[in-house]
């Protein structure tokens, strides 16, 4: 359904695609670059279904289906490409073009990317040969082809690793450490599609150790980690040269010396095929997680209290590094990652741009051998009588993968592997959301132990004092007093004006300070604390104040703000405006410009325009990756998250409730929150295409009926509101009924006559189709096509003008009614010399008429017929109204060549 017109030239400019069949081998990756030129939302799952790209909402069975026809059907469609191919070599009867042509379609049918094809002067023969072999193999690999239970693809995938703890400590090794089981498999376990989409990244490495840290991180800790390395998650640094010498990877892989300068090039496939999210009832211990624990609980009701601590840390510290001390809750990902590498070492470091650019040909060279299935002998044509390039060629480890069938270096015969027989995938993600053993203690294992909390509570303390991390949570008398403690201090909050900013927040950090001394943890602080409302208002009502102020100590009181909120914010569960706090002490002059203050529609079109500029201007950044563009838009949602609440805030105070209305209802049809002032999704390009495009459209619309008359302008507010949605499907009667009560509840008594009389009447029948009905009826200005409850308003309201207007005036009438009636001719004919203005008649229409006024507009409706052109009609309308012509209502003009 996507308008060829328009995308074919988008394909062929940003991603150079030239035939129907290169949209196979699109990626993920590929399809975020196509995503900014979306114009309408149902685009977005247009483009997904063309590229094939899953959709995780589908069942799981389903897609393993679709994905093992899809495979068969390539590979029928590649036998028979050779075989013609094949037959047209033999007769010689072809020319070298068309042989092209036609090997060009065979490569297309595998899944080569074109920068991989068989140079044109390699033999044919020998390109046939390895191809017809690369076939046998990938029809082999797919009538081996065999699935197991979701559970058992769980207990299999890299070793049970889904299933295994993760220690996590400030130390690299620990973390990243194999592990014993932790958990049991979870009860009712099932498989969902993938959540990411397959990717091609590359990285480049100065050190063997870096290198072995981030392999070694791929294969613990998958994707998500791994590439987010440097920023320090969970409180270490994955790229901090972690010395891997003792591992057998480095031993075989990397001989460099610390006096050598090495430089290594690697390019992964990254492949995600399912996904999976533990629930915390889900999660239960292993039988020798558990064992070892109740024998820990054992020990302590048997030791000395004096030697308790020694023996629980040692016990503990023995679990720990056999089981961890945390799961990962996911969303884990299964799959397969095929890896490419190209290193060099031993050179000078004059030599290092001439080095890394014959890498980077040597692992291209490789790359297209691994496609073609030849072998590296043959596939490298690169100069490698170096002796650096040489030695690793000779190694065997320059292709390897996580997951898939082993011993193939053909990326397609791997491929087919993996997707048609998952007992291959591994666990190739493993998120970052963690949940430490003594939580699952506490949630699904109390009548497993004689005190459950007391044995959490030891283990937790070990861990703190193992590790130095401060974790937990209170029990008893302990956290009453600190709950009570904090309230107390909260009341005197109340009374803060925003004066001595400084010595107030000092006062807040000194408070925190020893609430975090007396409980060891920070839950008080964030669930009574910063959940406090007047505390919340203060620390927004400072942040405005040193806004409008000099910036003398601004660098300070954003200091002081960071310490009493950062991370800690992050985890109160309703803090409205806490984004626009944390924006402004994060503010810095490399990050996004500054929020404008936005009063006016226009300015927030001019916002939506300039995010939508940045997301694609990190989008098309040469090399950018998945991962950027994720965090583009997560600063694009926040700043437009402050552009709309200003806007709605300067609306408020300017009394325009029915502008505001339309914009709220545009902006929450998109997920935005009215309670938290923030988008509940993250946006992209198709989302802020549809904002600019529904509020443009709709602003116009609506002043236009507005100027006609306000019944009109209010029926397409309501009519806006029921249906506007960016799925373009119907809204469900419970939707429509949310949203109109939204919609009263906004306007109040704001409503015309003729709206409350329809409102009131659906209130009886609860009609959705005859509302939307006379809705329609009213936005094109046909009262009468409404009901009869309603036209007879109308009609009554009619006679009544007519009767004020035509009534002469006498005597009897006092001087107040006389005053008062001149007001209202005044305004009614500052009304009609508007109309006059707005149809182009003012030249045409002056104070005293003489007769060529009235045969040029006589002459123009000589004849009983409506207009052609559009500059006709303002003199039919005329003509219509002098002589108090009902069919002035209706008059329409059409073009006769349309």
């Amino acid at each position: 359904g996507l308008d060829a017109g328009y995308w074919v030239p988008k394909l062929s400019e940003i991603l150079g695609v030239k035939s129907k069949e290169a949209l196979k081998h699109l990626q993920y990756e590929d399809y975020l670059k196509l995503e900014c030129k979306v114009r309408h939302l149902w685009e977005t799952k247009a483009l997904r279904k063309l590229l094939q790209l899953t959709d995780n909402k589908e069942s799981f069975e389903e897609l393993q289906k679709k994905r093992l026809e899809m495979t068969k059907q390539r590979q029928e469609a590649a036998k028979q490409a050779l075989k013609e191919l094949k037959e047209m070599h033999k007769s010689h009867s072809h020319s070298r073009d068309v042989i092209r042509e036609k090997a060009e379609a065979l490569w297309q049918a595998m899944e080569i990317p074109e920068e991989f094809w068989a140079p044109t002067d390699k033999s044919l023969v020998d390109v046939l040969e390895s191809i017809q072999k690369n076939l046998e193999q990938q029809e082999s690999s797919v009538g081996r082809g065999g699935n197991v239970s979701d559970e058992e693809v769980l207990r299999l995938a890299s070793g049970g690793l889904a299933l295994q703890g993760i220690y996590r400590t400030s130390s690299v090794r620990d973390v990243l450490a194999k592990r014993d089981q932790l958990i049991r498999l979870p009860s009712g376990f099932k498989l969902a599609g993938p959540e990411q989409g397959s990717l091609l990244e590359r990285k480049e490495f100065s050190s063997s150790a870096a290198e072995a840290t981030f392999t070694k991180s791929m294969e613990q800790l998958g994707f998500s980690i791994s590439v987010s390395a440097k920023t320090g998650f969970w409180g270490f640094n994955a790229e901090a040269g972690l010395d891997y010498s003792s591992s057998s990877q480095s031993e075989d892989t990397h001989q460099s010396r610390s006096e050598q300068a090495y430089l290594c090039t690697t390019k992964y496939q990254y492949i995600p095929l399912a996904s999976c999210y533990f629930q915390k009832h889900q999660l239960c211990l292993s039988a020798a997680a558990l064992r070892e624990l109740q024998d820990i609980e054992h020990l302590l009701s048997i030791t000395q209290e004096a030697d308790r601590p020694n023996m629980l840390k040692s016990r503990c510290a023995s679990f720990f590094s056999r089981f961890g001390s945390h799961v990962n809750q996911g969303p884990l990902h299964f799959g397969g990652i095929f890896w490419w590498k190209a290193s060099t070492e031993g050179f000078r470091a004059e030599q290092r741009e001439e080095m890394k650019r014959q890498v980077s040909e040597a692992l291209d060279s490789y790359i297209g051998a691994s496609y073609n299935g030849f072998t590296v002998s043959v596939g490298v044509d690169v100069d490698v009588s170096k002796s650096s390039l040489k030695a690793f060629f000779q190694r065997k480890d320059g292709l390897t993968n996580t997951g898939g069938p082993a011993g193939t270096d053909s990326l397609p015969q791997w491929k087919s592997g993996l997707v048609t027989n998952n007992t291959t995938w591994c666990v190739i993600d493993r998120g970052f959301q963690l949940i430490p053993v003594w939580d699952i203690i506490l949630f699904n294992h109390s009548s497993d132990f004689k005190s459950s909390y007391q044995m959490s509570s030891s283990l937790r303390a070990a861990y703190e004092v193992l590790t130095n991390h401060s974790v937990g949570t209170m029990f008893g008398e302990e956290l009453v007093s600190a709950v009570e403690d904090a309230r107390a201090f909260m009341e005197g909050v109340n009374a803060w004006e925003v004066t001595a900013v400084e010595r107030k927040l000092l006062s807040l950090i000194e408070f925190k300070q020893n609430l975090n001394e007396k409980t060891k943890n920070h839950s008080v602080w964030i669930n009574v604390c910063l959940s406090d409302k007047a505390l919340q208002e203060f620390l927004v009502n400072t942040v405005l104040f040193c806004k409008r102020s000099p910036p003398e100590n601004t660098t300070y009181i954003k200091s002081l703000l960071r310490c009493l909120l950062d991370p800690h914010v992050y985890s109160v569960k309703d803090f409205p405006r806490s984004s626009f706090i944390m924006q402004w002490i994060f503010q810095t002059e490399h990050a996004l410009p500054e929020t404008p203050n936005v009063s006016e529609l226009e300015d927030l079109t001019k916002t939506l325009l300039q995010m939508k500029d940045y997301i694609q201007e990190v989008t098309y950044a040469p090399e950018t990756s998945a991962s950027t563009i994720h965090e583009a838009k997560i600063k694009a949602t926040l700043t437009t998250s402050l552009a709309v609440y200003s806007l709605l805030q300067s609306l408020q105070q300017k009394a325009q409730k029915d502008i505001e209305l339309l914009v709220l209802l545009i902006m929450t049809s998109m997920g935005y929150q009215v309670e938290s002032s923030t988008f509940q999704y993250l946006l992209g390009c198709p989302e802020i295409n549809f904002m600019i495009k529904e509020m443009q459209m709709g602003h116009k619309e609506y002043l236009n009926l507005k100027e006609q008359d306000v019944y009109r302008a209010q029926a397409f507010l309501l009519q806006t509101g029921l249906t506007v949605t960016p799925d373009y499907k119907d809204m469900s009667p419970e939707q429509k009924t949310e949203r109109l009560v939204f919609m009263e509840g906004e306007m109040k008594n704001l409503w015309s006559t003729e709206i409350k009389t329809l409102l009131e009447q659906h209130r009886a029948f609860k009609d959705w189709e005859k509302l939307e009905s006379n809705l329609q009826s009213f936005i094109n200005g046909h009262l009468d096509d409404t009901s009869d409850d309603v036209k007879k308003q109308s009609i009554i309201k009619d006679m009544e003008d007519t009767f004020q207007r035509t009534e002469p005036s006498t005597k009897s009438k006092s001087k107040s009614d006389g005053r008062e009636s001149k007001a209202n001719q005044a305004a009614a004919n500052q009304e009609f010399l508007h109309l006059l203005k707005r149809l182009g008649l003012e030249s045409h229409y002056p104070r005293k008429m003489g007769t060529e006024d009235f045969h040029i507009i006589y002459k123009t409706s000589l004849y009983d017929s409506q207009p052609s052109k559009d500059d006709e009609l303002p003199f039919y309308f005329l003509q219509k109204l002098l002589t108090v012509d009902y069919r002035v209502r209706y008059l329409t003009y059409k073009d006769e060549s349309n």
